[in-house]
């Protein structure tokens, strides 16, 4: 689905980035974060943190600031997968906590925003974010992501009509969010 958010539907609640490399894609989300949070949002979730020498990733918790694992070390000449099952299970309990911390407060939802670094192949698999994707959609808190290419099906039937993509473009995700706190003010009226 292409974004519209001229039409009478109004924005949709997930805002999913396409059509650029992990760094390009993580750096938006970085800078979106710390945009919303300069004007005042209250912002929740994870991205993603490559080190120079792309040995390790961190997914860094936007609400508390704690660095959990995404990859493991598995040692030389390993062939495995690198992933960190623990450090990702971490991560997506730290964001169901933040968004239950939300919803316990009584903070409006429009001054909230929710940051999920990716649905990929283990979101696909009903793993990873997954959890915390299906707590930020039950809040009716409104959710900026990436979809890894490869689970463009997948993301189809698990997001539907909550979710449309645009590109890596920072005009993209503020035009956005303009919308979803319009629409907020408008429903609030």
């Amino acid at each position: 689905m292409a974004i519209d958010l001229a039409g009478d539907v109004g924005p949709p609640q997930i805002l999913a980035l396409t059509g650029a490399d992990r760094e390009a894609v993580q750096a938006l989300l970085r800078r979106a974060a710390g945009e919303f949070a300069a004007a005042g949002c209250r912002v929740i979730g994870v991205v993603e943190e490559i080190e120079a020498d792309g040995a390790q990733v961190m997914l860094r918790d936007l609400a508390n600031g704690a660095a959990h694992p995404l990859t493991q070390d598995l040692g030389p000449g390993s062939a495995g997968c690198s992933l960190d099952p623990a450090g990702l299970a971490a991560a997506c309990g730290d964001v169901e906590a933040a968004i239950a911390a939300v919803l316990a407060d009584g903070a409006a939802p429009r001054a909230t925003v929710v940051i999920l670094s990716k649905f990929g192949r283990q979101e696909a698999e009903g793993r990873g974010l997954t959890h915390a994707f299906h707590a930020a959609v039950a809040a009716d808190l409104p959710i900026l992501t990436s979809v890894s290419p490869t689970v463009t099906d997948a993301w189809a039937d698990f997001a539907g009509e909550l979710a449309a993509y645009a590109p890596v473009a920072p005009d993209a995700v503020s035009g956005w969010w303009r919308a979803m706190l319009e629409r907020s003010a408008a429903s609030s009226a």
